[in-house]
């Protein structure tokens, strides 16, 4: 299989309140389940950083669908290409919110990612965008 990781950001739409990241993450696992796909979703500040990983067919069809959502605007792909193993392998998808409990240790991350005090990922390159999920994963795993 050719593995791949595509990873963006984007901007949410005002408004956008819990119940809808809620929906969006059942629809999400349901469907990147059946798909074989993984990934990280990260709200905060008003902001989305989401990576997808899998094959890439599957990926790319479901980016085009997620860029035709009108929760949130301003789709940028930050990072995409070749992967030779998964680094969300156990989430069909992962939701963190950083606005609702943001933690010393999640500022701190936010901080030495992105040189910026706050969550704003279309400010990241890409290398800063994937650091800063996978040191984000490290943590929830942790976590739980």
């Amino acid at each position: 299989m050719n593995l791949i990781r595509l990873i963006y950001a984007s901007v949410a739409r005002d408004g956008l309140d819990y119940s809808e990241l809620t929906a969006i993450l059942r629809t999400a696992t349901t469907h990147n389940e059946s798909k074989g796909i993984t990934g990280i979703l990260t709200v905060g500040n008003g902001a989305f950083l989401q990576a997808l990983e899998g094959d890439r067919a599957s990926v790319n069809r479901l980016y085009n669908h997620i860029i035709a959502d009108p929760r949130h605007t301003d789709c940028e792909i930050l990072r995409y290409g070749r992967i030779v193993t998964r680094g969300f392998n156990e989430w069909s998808m992962k939701l963190v919110g950083l606005d609702d409990q943001p933690t010393a240790k999640r500022r701190a991350l936010v901080m030495r990612h992105s040189g910026r005090a706050v969550f704003e990922p279309n400010h990241m390159t890409g290398a800063q965008a994937a650091a800063f999920l996978d040191d984000l994963a490290r943590q929830e795993r942790r976590a739980a």
